[in-house]
C-alpha cells in the first residue's frame, strides 16, 4: 500500500444494478476503479502533492481513496456525488466528499464549502480547486460515485511485469503484462490469464501460452478449417480438450448438427466465459454444443460416437496429457470415427519440440488410412513453425480438388484471418527437415 502519496487522480460515474452493492460496483466499474481494493482514508492530502490523470492500476491493489457514494432505490429519483480537491500556494491539501438526493451541481457546491470550511480552519489559502461529480436517475437500484485516488512514486517505480514461458533449458519466451487478470489453480492445473501490451489477453495453463487474443485464429483456423473443408459433409464434431472455446467457436462457423466438447478441467472454461470473449464468441451456450467436464480416454472408451471429424486441441504433451499421444489413445479415438472421418490433432513445434512431432506421428500412423502433417506460423507458440497432423479413414486428404475447396470455403461466406484454401494447400508442403522427423 502506499503510505506518502505525491499524486491525487479524480474519477466519478454512475450506474444501474441489480441492487445497491451491484449498482456501487458498476459505478466503480464506470469510474475506472472496480478492480481496485479501495482503502478509504480522511482528507489530508500531503505538501507538495499534484492533480494528474487516472492511471492504471495493478489487479488488486490497495489504494488510499477518498470517495463519496449515493445509492437510491427509489425509481425517478436523482443521486449525486462529488470530490473536491483544494491546494495551498505551498502545495499543502484537503480533500472533501458530499453525497446525497439531488444534482450534481448541488453536490459540487457543498462540497465547495467543505473545501474552503477545511482551509479556513487550518488557515490556509486556497490557491487551486479542483472537482469532480456524478449524478444518477434511477430506474430501479442506482448509484453515484465520485473518487479522489491517491498514489506515490512507488507505484511509478515499479518494476515492470514480465510472464515467461521456458521453451527449453536454453530459451525462454517473455511477454511485458499490462496487468493480471485471472488466477487459479484447479484440481488439474494452475490457470492464469493476463492482458499484455503485444497479445491482447493471453492464457497460460502451467506455465505455458495456449492462446492469445492477438494470434488465436491462426490456431484455431487451421486446426478446424483444414479438416472441415476436406470432409465431405461434416455434421458431428467432437473436440478433446479447447476449453478456452476458440476451435468451438470455429467448428460453429460450419453447418454442424452436434458438436461435443470433452475438457477435463471446468475451470478453464469457467474462467474463458468470464475473460476471453473475444476468443469463444459465445461458443459455449450455442444450443448445438454439448459441454463433458470428463477425462477423454474415459469419454471414449465408454464409445459416443460415431464423430465425422474430430480434434485434439490438447496441451502439450506433459503429465497426464501424456496418454494423449498415444497409440492406446488412438485407437480409441479411431473406434469412435466415422467409416468416413477425420482426426485433426496439434503435434507440436518441429523447432523446440521435435520428439513430440514425431512421437504423435508414431501414436497415430497405425490407426488410420492416410496421414498427413501440415504446418502454420504462430508467434506465441514455441519457435513460431507448429505442426497440424491429420488422420484419414476412408477418404485421402491428398486428394483434393482446388477447385472444389476453394468453392466450399466461398459458399461458407466466412470472413478468415489466415486460412484460405491457397494457405491449406500450401500447409502440407514441408521442408526436408520436417519429412526427416516422420521418418525418424
Amino acid at each position: 500500500m502506499v503510505t506518502l502519496p505525491k499524486y491525487v487522480s479524480l474519477t466519478s460515474g454512475h450506474a444501474e444494478g441489480m441492487d445497491d452493492l451491484t449498482a456501487f460496483d458498476n459505478a466503480l466499474k464506470a469510474a475506472g476503479i472496480a478492480d481496485l481494493n479501495l482503502i478509504k482514508v480522511s482528507s489530508i492530502v500531503p505538501q507538495g502533492s499534484r492533480l494528474v490523470p487516472l492511471r492504471e492500476f495493478p489487479v488488486g491493489s490497495l489504494v488510499p481513496t477518498v470517495y463519496a457514494q449515493a445509492y437510491s432505490n427509489k425509481p425517478g429519483e436523482t443521486v449525486a456525488a462529488a470530490v473536491g480537491m483544494g491546494l495551498s500556494p505551498d502545495g499543502r491539501g484537503v480533500i472533501m466528499e458530499g453525497h446525497g438526493v439531488g444534482t450534481k451541481e448541488e453536490m459540487e457546491a457543498l462540497v465547495r464549502r467543505r473545501v474552503e470550511a477545511a482551509f479556513r480552519e487550518r488557515g490556509l489559502e486556497l490557491h487551486e480547486y479542483y472537482v469532480v461529480s456524478a449524478e444518477h436517475t434511477v430506474e430501479k437500484h442506482g448509484c453515484a460515485v465520485a473518487a479522489a485516488v491517491l498514489w506515490g512514486d512507488e507505484l511509478e517505480e515499479m518494476p515492470e511485469q514480465w510472464e515467461t514461458e521456458a521453451w527449453t533449458p536454453d530459451v525462454r519466451f517473455s511477454v511485458r503484462i499490462r496487468q493480471p487478470v485471472f488466477s487459479m489453480r484447479s484440481p488439474y492445473q494452475h490457470i492464469n490469464i493476463v492482458d499484455t501490451f503485444q497479445f491482447g489477453r493471453m492464457l497460460w495453463l502451467e506455465g505455458t501460452v495456449q492462446t492469445t487474443e492477438a494470434d488465436h485464429w491462426v490456431y484455431h483456423e487451421m486446426l478446424v478449417h483444414v479438416p472441415m473443408f476436406l470432409h465431405p459433409e461434416p455434421k458431428r464434431v467432437l473436440i478433446v480438450g479447447g476449453g478456452d472455446g476458440g476451435a468451438l467457436s470455429t467448428v460453429l462457423e460450419h453447418p454442424v448438427d452436434r458438436v461435443v466438447m470433452v475438457e477435463i478441467d471446468r475451470a478453464v472454461v469457467q474462467a474463458a466465459r468470464e475473460y476471453l470473449p473475444e476468443i469463444h464468441r459465445g461458443a459455449f451456450d450455442d444450443p448445438r454444443v454439448e459441454l463433458v467436464y470428463e477425462d477423454a480416454f474415459t469419454y471414449l472408451r465408454e464409445g459416443h460416437g460415431p464423430f465425422d471429424v474430430m480434434l485434439m486441441d490438447t496441451t502439450d504433451p506433459v503429465g497426464p496429457a501424456m496418454r494423449l499421444f498415444t497409440q492406446e489413445f488412438y485407437r480409441l479415438v479411431t473406434d469412435n470415427l466415422a467409416p468416413v472421418g477425420l482426426v485433426a490433432a496439434q503435434s507440436g513445434s518441429p523447432w523446440i519440440q521435435p520428439e513430440v512431432v514425431t512421437r504423435n506421428w508414431k501414436a497415430m500412423r497405425p490407426h488410420f488410412d492416410h496421414l498427413a502433417l501440415y504446418l502454420a506460423s504462430i508467434p506465441t507458440y514455441p519457435g513460431g513453425l507448429w505442426s497440424f497432423t491429420l488422420g484419414a479413414r476412408g477418404m485421402d486428404p491428398a486428394q483434393v480438388d482446388p477447385a472444389a475447396l476453394e468453392a466450399r470455403f466461398q459458399a461458407l461466406g466466412r470472413p478468415t484471418y489466415y486460412y484460405t484454401p491457397a494457405v491449406h494447400r500450401a500447409a502440407f508442403i514441408l521442408p526436408p527437415f520436417v519429412q526427416r522427423l516422420l521418418s525418424a
